[in-house]
C-alpha cells in the first residue's frame, strides 16, 4: 500500500487545525455579538428609559411640593413666584414625557404612554383651574385641605403609570441579562468543545510527525553519516516507501554508487599524479639550472654596473645580453642610468644658474637694504616734522577755541550794553515826557498868577473907591499883586529852566540813540567775528584731526619701512646662504663622471635669472 506523502499529511493536519480554530472563533464571535447586543439594549434602552422615568418622577414630586407651598402661602407675591416655578416645572415634565417616545417598543408600552399623557393632561388642567390666581387658590385651599380626594386620585394615577413603565423597563433589562447569561454559557461550552477537538488534532499531528517523519529521518541520518565515513556496503530499508522518505533513501543509494565510482577514480588519479609529478620534477630541475646560470650572468653584470655607479661613473652602458626574462631589466637599467646622467647634467647647469642668480639677488638685496635704511631715516624726519606741525595746529585750535569763548563773552557783553542803552533811551523819553508835563503845569501857574494880578488890580481900584474903609483891603490887594508878580516871574524862570532841560534831554536822548545804534553795529560785528572764530576753530580741529591721522600713517609707514629693512637684511643673508649651498651642491655633482655633452647648451637652456634680477634692480634705482 502506498503511504501518503509528507506534504499531504502536513496539509491535512494544518487544515484540521485551521478548521478547529475557525469554528472556535466563529462560536466566540457569535456569542460575544449576542451578549454585546443584549448589553447595548440594557444600557441604551432599559437604563436610559429608567433614567427618563426617574427624571419625570422627580419633576412631578417637585411639582407637588410647589403645589403644597401654593396652598399654604399667605402672600400674593410668593404665590405668583410659585406659579411661575410650577409652569416651568410643568414644561420640563412635558418635554421629559416627549423624550420617552423613542423607547416605546410594544403595544403595551404605547397604551401606557397614551394613559400617561392623558393623566398628566388631566392633572395639569385641574392644577390650572385650582391655582388660577391667589384668590381662587385661597377659596379652594380649605376645601382641598379638608377634601383632597380628587387631587390624590390624579396623583396616584400618574404615579401608577410611571411605576408600570419602570417595572416594564426593569423586566426588559432582567430578560436581556438572562438571555446574555444563557448565550455566554452556550458559547463557553462550544468553545471548550472546539478546544478539545483542536487538542485531539494536535496530538494526532504530533504522533504522525514523530512516527511517520522524524523516526525515518533519524534512520536516514545514521545511514548518511556512515556513508560519509566511507562505508559503501550499506542497505537502505526505507527505499520501498512511495513518499519523500522513500525518495531520499533511493537518492542515498545513488550516492553510494557514486562514492564507489569516486573511490576507483581517486585510485587511478593517484597513479597518474605520481607519474606526472616525477616528470615535472625532472623538467623543473633542468629549468632551474638554466635559470640559475642566466641569473648569475645578469646579477654579475648588474653588480658591476652598480659598483661603477657607486664610484660616480655614469658614462657607461651594460652591453652583455641577458636571457629573455632578464633582458627588459638590462634595458631598464641602461635607460635609468642614461636618465640619471642627463638629470645630473641638467642639475649641474641649473646649479650654475642658481649660483649666478643668488649672487645677483644678494647684491640687489644689499642695495635694497641700504636704500630702505635711507628711506626709513627720511620717514623718521618726516614723522618728526608732521608731529611738530600737529602740535602747532593743536595749539592754534586751542587758541581758536579760547578766542571763540572770548568772542562769545564779547557778544554777551554787547547784548547787555545794548539792553542798557535801550533802558537809558526809554528813561530819557520818560524824562522828556515829564518835562513836557512840568511845562504845562508852569503854564497853568503863569495863567493863575496873571489872573491873580488882574484880580489884585481890580481889588486896588475898588479899595481906592471905598476910601478910608477900603484902605486895609488895598494893602492886602497890593501884597497879593506883589505875590502874583513874583509867581509869574518864578514861573517864567522855571519855564526857561524846563525848556533848557528839555533841550538837554532831547540832545541826550539823541546821543543815547546814536550810542544804541553804534552798540548794535558793534554787536553785529562781534557776532560775525564770532562766526568766523567758530569756523576757524572748526577748521583748526579738523586740521588737527587730519594731521593726527597723517602722523599715525607716517608712523605706520615708518614702522613698515623698518620691517622692510629687516626683511631685506634677512633676504640678503638667505641669498648668501643659498649661494654657498649651490656651490657645495655643484661640488657634489662634479664628483660624478658624466657623458660628453654640450654643457654650454645645457646652461643656455636655463634663463638668466641673475641678469633679470639685476635689470629689475637697475630699473628700481632709476
Amino acid at each position: 500500500m502506498r503511504s501518503p506523502g509528507i506534504k499531504l499529511s502536513l496539509g491535512i493536519i494544518l487544515l484540521l487545525i485551521a478548521v478547529s480554530c475557525i469554528v472556535s472563533g466563529k462560536f466566540s464571535i457569535n456569542g460575544l455579538t449576542r451578549v454585546n447586543d443584549r448589553v447595548e439594549k440594557i444600557a441604551h434602552q432599559s437604563l436610559a428609559s429608567l433614567k427618563i422615568l426617574a427624571a419625570i418622577d422627580n419633576q412631578i414630586r417637585t411639582f407637588r411640593a410647589v403645589e403644597i407651598k401654593q396652598l399654604t402661602t399667605s402672600s400674593p407675591e410668593e404665590f405668583a413666584t410659585l406659579s411661575s416655578n410650577s409652569s416651568a416645572i410643568s414644561e420640563k415634565i412635558a418635554h421629559a414625557i416627549d423624550a420617552y417616545v423613542p423607547f416605546i417598543n410594544s403595544d403595551d408600552d404605547q397604551a401606557l404612554f397614551h394613559n400617561l399623557q392623558e393623566e398628566w393632561s388631566e392633572y395639569e388642567e385641574y392644577h390650572d383651574t385650582t391655582f388660577k390666581n391667589w384668590v381662587v387658590a385661597q377659596d379652594k385651599s380649605h376645601a382641598l385641605l379638608n377634601e383632597g380626594q380628587q387631587l390624590i386620585e390624579l396623583q396616584e394615577k400618574v404615579s401608577g403609570t410611571l411605576t408600570s413603565f419602570m417595572n416594564g423597563s426593569i423586566n426588559n433589562a432582567a430578560s436581556y441579562a438572562l438571555d446574555s447569561g444563557v448565550t455566554y454559557r452556550t458559547t463557553l461550552r462550544r468553545v471548550y468543545a472546539a478546544y478539545v477537538a483542536l487538542f485531539v488534532v494536535m496530538v494526532v499531528a504530533v504522533l504522525v510527525v514523530v512516527y511517520n517523519i522524524l523516526r525515518p529521518l533519524q534512520k536516514i541520518n545514521v545511514s548518511i553519516t556512515r556513508l560519509a565515513g566511507g562505508q559503501t556496503d550499506l542497505t537502505f530499508p526505507l527505499a520501498h516507501r512511495g513518499d519523500e522518505i522513500g525518495a531520499i533513501s533511493r537518492s542515498l543509494d545513488v550516492f553510494r554508487a557514486a562514492a564507489i565510482a569516486k573511490r576507483k577514480l581517486e585510485q587511478d588519479a593517484e597513479i597518474q599524479r605520481r607519474h606526472a609529478e616525477a616528470e615535472r620534477v625532472a623538467i623543473q630541475e633542468k629549468a632551474e639550472a638554466e635559470a640559475r646560470e642566466w641569473l648569475r650572468k645578469a646579477t654579475g653584470a648588474l653588480a658591476a654596473g652598480l659598483k661603477r655607479m657607486a664610484g660616480g661613473d655614469l658614462s657607461f652602458q651594460i652591453e652583455t645580453e641577458f636571457s629573455k626574462a632578464f633582458e627588459p631589466l638590462r634595458h631598464d637599467f641602461n635607460q635609468s642610468l642614461a636618465q640619471l646622467a642627463a638629470t645630473f647634467s641638467q642639475m649641474s647647469g641649473a646649479i650654475h644658474v642658481i649660483s649666478d642668480g643668488t649672487h645677483g639677488l644678494a647684491a640687489g638685496a644689499d642695495t635694497l637694504a641700504r636704500r630702505t635704511e635711507t628711506q626709513a631715516a627720511a620717514l623718521e624726519q618726516t614723522a618728526a616734522a608732521v608731529a611738530g606741525i600737529t602740535r602747532s595746529v593743536g595749539d592754534t585750535a586751542k587758541r581758536s577755541e579760547d578766542a571763540q569763548q572770548i568772542g562769545a563773552r564779547a557778544r554777551q557783553s554787547a547784548a547787555t550794553s545794548t539792553a542798557i542803552t535801550n533802558d537809558a533811551e526809554a528813561a530819557m523819553n520818560r524824562i522828556e515826557q515829564g518835562s513836557a508835563q512840568i511845562a504845562a503845569i508852569v503854564d497853568v501857574i503863569d495863567s493863575i498868577a496873571f489872573q491873580t494880578n488882574i484880580l489884585a488890580l481890580n481889588a486896588s481900584v475898588e479899595a481906592a473907591r471905598a476910601g478910608t474903609a477900603g484902605r486895609g483891603f488895598a494893602v492886602v490887594a497890593t501884597e497879593v499883586r506883589s505875590l502874583a508878580q513874583k509867581s509869574a516871574k518864578a514861573a517864567l524862570d522855571v519855564r526857561t529852566v524846563i525848556r533848557q532841560t528839555a533841550a538837554d534831554v532831547q540832545e541826550g536822548a539823541g546821543r543815547v540813540k546814536d550810542c544804541s545804534r553804534a552798540l548794535r553795529k558793534i554787536a553785529s560785528f562781534i557776532g560775525q567775528m564770532g562766526q568766523h572764530l567758530d569756523a576757524i576753530a572748526i577748521a583748526a580741529r579738523e586740521q588737527s584731526s587730519s594731521l593726527a591721522e597723517i602722523n599715525a600713517a607716517v608712523g605706520s609707514l615708518d614702522q613698515t619701512t623698518q620691517q622692510n629693512t629687516t626683511v631685506a637684511d634677512q633676504f640678503h643673508a638667505t641669498s648668501r646662504s643659498l649661494a654657498d649651498e649651490s656651490g657645495r651642491l655643484n661640488g657634489l655633482v662634479r664628483q660624478f663622471s658624466l657623458p660628453e655633452t654640450d654643457v654650454a647648451g645645457q646652461h643656455a637652456a636655463f634663463p638668466d635669472h641673475a641678469a633679470s634680477g639685476r635689470v629689475l634692480l637697475a630699473a628700481h634705482e632709476e
